[in-house]
Order: structure tokens, then sequence, then C-alpha cells
């Protein structure tokens, strides 16, 4: 039976978990332990331990389990998704150490070979999408063209100025439009920032803020639309999560947008995004949403089936 280590610096877990619990059924196959790293002492004795590693970002701890010499007789995988491909961590990794550098999207890999051209030649490199568990998620019966969810920690990568510039025109149209923010102000500025501008704007009783949110599956209840307004993303699960509950999309257009989602979904200005929504408010398409997942493999199951034929290889590069 293989001893397969996922190990992921503690606070960065969410992405990993679901696929760390899907393994862990595999009782017959692996037997998996999952390391939340937080010393060099944690990361050597997940090395020690497994005949695969698994290791989820490609940022310090990457950078410091590929320094272990131990790793040289082990498979090891490393699954880059976005921030990191801008962190020049890539860049102090060694690639001689790894099987598989797995990528969330294309054009993820397309901006890692901007800054290491030859990464291909280091390493081997799969796209492996991330992927939802349909089996957990119920979809929406009530679909409100007018309650919009966005989802997201508010930093300067998600961009919310835009998504106020998108509901004041909304409001200017109809008052019945609501922006629901699920997530936490990652700094103090932009709390000052929206808060102040929604009230200049006249639409602060058009803006809940939530919070951190324990129970997203109720908080999806009523909601009809997910809007993104990211300037740059990997494969962003927080679109996936809605559009699995039948919401439609409105995403603006970051780099690799338009090889993952439909382009009337995409918006380029304030004024494309109000009108689609408008749009969507006439039309019912609640379940392409959904189809679009399965048709393209974004689930559980595809995904974890991917990562076990990587898991299968690893460990053959010598």
């Amino acid at each position: 039976m293989k001893k397969l280590a996922f190990i992921c610096q503690k606070g960065q877990e969410s992405f990993i978990e679901p696929i760390v619990n899907r393994f862990k059924l595999l009782t017959d196959a692996y037997q998996v332990r999952y390391y939340p790293i937080t010393t060099q002492q944690e990361i050597l004795a997940a090395i020690k331990w497994a005949d695969v590693v698994f290791i989820e970002w490609a940022n310090d701890v990457a950078i410091l389990a590929t320094q272990i010499y131990e790793l040289r007789k082990k498979g090891c995988i490393v699954r880059l998704h976005s921030y990191e491909a801008l962190s020049g961590f890539p860049q102090k990794i060694d690639w001689a150490m790894v099987d598989y550098l797995v990528f969330v999207a294309p054009h993820i890999r397309d901006i890692v070979k901007g800054h290491i051209p030859d990464i291909e030649t280091k390493v081997k490199t799969e796209i492996v999408y991330n992927g939802i568990d349909l089996s957990a998620v119920t979809q929406n019966t009530n679909l409100s063209p007018y309650d919009i969810a966005y989802v997201c920690n508010i930093n300067h990568k998600k961009e919310p100025a835009l998504a106020l510039q998108i509901m004041a025109e909304l409001v200017a149209f109809d008052k019945k439009y609501r922006l629901h923010i699920a997530g936490a102000f990652q700094d103090q500025r932009y709390e000052i920032y929206m808060k102040h501008m929604a009230r200049e704007m006249g639409i602060e009783g058009n803006i809940q803020y939530d919070g951190f949110v324990n129970d997203m599956s109720s908080w999806w209840n009523g909601k009809g639309i997910i809007l993104s307004t990211s300037i740059h993303e990997g494969h962003p699960m927080n679109i996936i999560e809605g559009m699995a509950r039948g919401l439609r999309p409105m995403i603006h257009n970051f780099l690799g947008a338009k090889g993952l989602y439909r382009p009337e979904w995409l918006f380029n200005t304030v004024f494309e995004a109000a009108n689609l929504i408008e749009l969507y408010g006439k039309e019912n398409h609640q379940d392409i949403p959904l189809q679009h997942i399965i048709d393209r493999g974004w689930t559980l199951d595809t995904q974890v089936a991917q990562l076990t034929k990587l898991v299968e290889k690893a460990g053959k590069r010598v």
C-alpha cells in the first residue's frame, strides 16, 4: 500500500482538504496522512514517512521541501494555483526533485513560463482543473436575478471598486438589485472606501456585508448571479461553487477567462456587466452553468481521478 503525504502551509488548506478526504476513502490503495505545516521539521517528518509527497501551493513550503535530500528517494507532486506564479517562489524550487508540477489552468502555466522559459524541461507539467463535489451541492430552487453573490475576501486582487460601479449602474436601472458579500476585509482601506463610496453613490442600502460565512450552503439560497471583478485568477472556486447551484456567472475578463467560460459570461466594462445582468433577468438559464461544469470536468471526481494517475506515476523520475 502506497503511503501518500499531503503537505500544506497551515492556514491555506481550503483547496486541498476535499482532495485529501477523497484519497482517504481509497483505503485499498493508499495510506494517507495530512500535514498542516508550521515548521521545517514537519516537512521532514512527512517526507521521511511517505512514498509520495503532494505539496499544495508552490510557495516557501515547496522551496524548503525540495532542499531536503530525502525527497530524492520519493515521488513528489507540487500544485501551483495562481499567486505563486507572480511571487518568485517557482524560481527558488529545485524542480529536479519534483515529478509533476500541476497547474490549475493553462494561462497560469504560461505566466510561469514567462519567468522560467525552460520549466517544461525541468519538470513534467500537467493541467488539472479545480473540481467541486457535486454530490454535496443542491441547486437553488429560487434564482433571483436581483440578488447578486460576491464571494471573496476583499483585497486589491478582487477589485471591489469595480463591483460598486456595477451596482451603481444597476440600481439606477432598478432599485431592487442587491449585492451580497461573503468574505472578510483583508485591508481596512477597502472597508473605509467601500462603505464611504456606497453612501456617496446612494447605494448603501443595496450592499450587504455578511463577513466570513460558516454555512455557505445556506448563504447561496436565493442568489441568481455570481459576480467576479478580479483582475487576476487561476481557476477560482467561488465561481464554480455558484455555477454548481445554478447561478449565472458574470466575470471580469481577466487573462485566461476566455479559455474557461462562455463569452456571454464575460465583461470588459462596467456598462457591459450591467447590461448582461439586466438581460439575465429576462432569461432562464439555470441548467447551463451546471452543465458547463460537467462538460469541462470541473468536478472533484474528475480532479481526483487525474491526480491519482499522477500519484501512481510519481517516483519514477530517476
